[in-house]
C-alpha cells in the first residue's frame, strides 16, 4: 500500500525541515538516528525527497535528482547509493522491513518498524 505524501518542493530542498519531521516523530531514538543518517545520505546524493511518518511506518518519497528537478528523473549513481543505504539499514536491523514502489514516476520507500 502506498501512502500519498503531499509533495512540498520547497520542503524537499530544505533538509533541515525534513530532519525536524523525523526528530519530532516520537519514534525510539535508535530509529530517529537511523532515519537522520538516511536523510543525510539522500540529501548528499542530491535527491529531492519528502517524508511522512505515521506510527511505526515511515514513507520516504524520492522525487527527482538535482539540479534538473524533473519529477521522475534520477541520477543512477545517486539511486544506487540510496538503495544500498536502505539495504544496509534493513540488514543491520532485523526489526526493519523496507519496500519500494513506483507510483506516478516517484519512488516510494515504505519502512516498517516492528519494535516489539
Amino acid at each position: 500500500m502506498v501512502v500519498l505524501v503531499d509533495i512540498d518542493l520547497e520542503q524537499c530542498r530544505e533538509n533541515d525541515k525534513i530532519k525536524e519531521i523525523i526528530s519530532k516523530s516520537q519514534l525510539p531514538i535508535k530509529y530517529i538516528k537511523l532515519l537522520l543518517r538516511l536523510s543525510d545520505g539522500i540529501y548528499l546524493n542530491a535527491i529531492n525527497y519528502n517524508v511522512l511518518i505515521e506510527n511505526q511506518t515511515v514513507n520516504i518519497v524520492l522525487i527527482s535528482s538535482k539540479p534538473e528537478n524533473k519529477t521522475g528523473f534520477f541520477n543512477t549513481t545517486s539511486l544506487s547509493n540510496i538503495f544500498y543505504k536502505f539495504r544496509e539499514m534493513e540488514k543491520e536491523n532485523s526489526e526493519i522491513r523496507t519496500k519500494c514502489q513506483v507510483k506516478d514516476q516517484l519512488l516510494h520507500f515504505i519502512i516498517n518498524i516492528n519494535d516489539s
